[in-house]
């Protein structure tokens, strides 16, 4: 299924909440194994810094409103409005359930133009899931090696203001998650189109990822410039 929230931004006032339990907070490595929860504690923390930086580098929200953390060996900039880390942090929660049960097969981060509502970027990020995995399940590969992927995406997400077009209308954000038809959702998720960009004359593909549990497979769709 496609579900979504429709969050705040600088441009809308309120902001609608959602009001699921968080995953829980294992920390998912067992003799420097990376874990089925780990694996799914990985993955939402990428989304969780993936989602700002696009925020940031695409000037959804201003830049004032951003500060520097350090995460996988790189300065990174996370938002500091209340509202919309508040949404994040349901979003992200939400996400981790379905990673852990691995029934999520995609994100997508929408850039809309806020007066039309037509689609200008959409950030895919294609999600596959080892379906045998379960809490006994332990990845061979090393928790360094994968933050050294993540790190190779973040940096291309952060260069992407080098081809992708200058938004210089006012723009919102949405998010997209696809699910498996058995996957249980919340009320507070709605069924959504595919918020497409219509006549996308570009698609770049961009670095993955892997724990060996969940791999994260990234793209951009964006409107070239007539």
């Amino acid at each position: 299924i496609r579900a979504r929230f429709e969050p705040a931004t600088r441009f809308h006032e309120e902001l609608k909440q959602p009001t699921m339990p968080a995953a829980g907070k294992a920390g998912g490595v067992v003799g420097g194994a990376i874990t089925l929860k780990g694996s799914a504690n990985i993955v939402t923390e990428f989304f969780g810094y993936g989602i700002n930086t696009i925020l940031y580098q695409r000037g959804v929200y201003p830049p004032e409103q951003f500060e520097r953390k350090k995460q996988y060996g790189l300065t990174l900039l996370v938002t500091t409005d209340n509202k919309l880390k508040k949404y994040l942090n349901g979003v992200l929660q939400q996400l981790s359930t379905w990673l852990y049960q691995k029934t999520v097969q995609r994100v997508v981060v929408v850039i809309a133009n806020a007066s039309t509502g037509d689609t200008m970027e959409r950030w895919q990020f294609d999600i596959e899931c080892d379906k045998s995995a379960d809490d006994s399940t332990l990845s061979d590969k090393p928790v360094k090696e994968v933050q050294g992927e993540i790190q190779a995406i973040i940096r291309q997400i952060t260069a992407s203001v080098s081809f992708l077009p200058m938004i210089e209308e006012s723009c919102t954000f949405e998010m997209l998650v696809y699910t498996d038809k058995d996957a249980e959702t919340p009320l507070e998720w709605q069924e959504s189109d595919p918020k497409l960009v219509k006549n996308a004359r570009q698609v770049m593909p961009l670095r993955q990822f892997s724990t060996n549990i969940h791999s994260v497979k990234p793209m951009v769709a964006y409107r070239a410039e007539e």
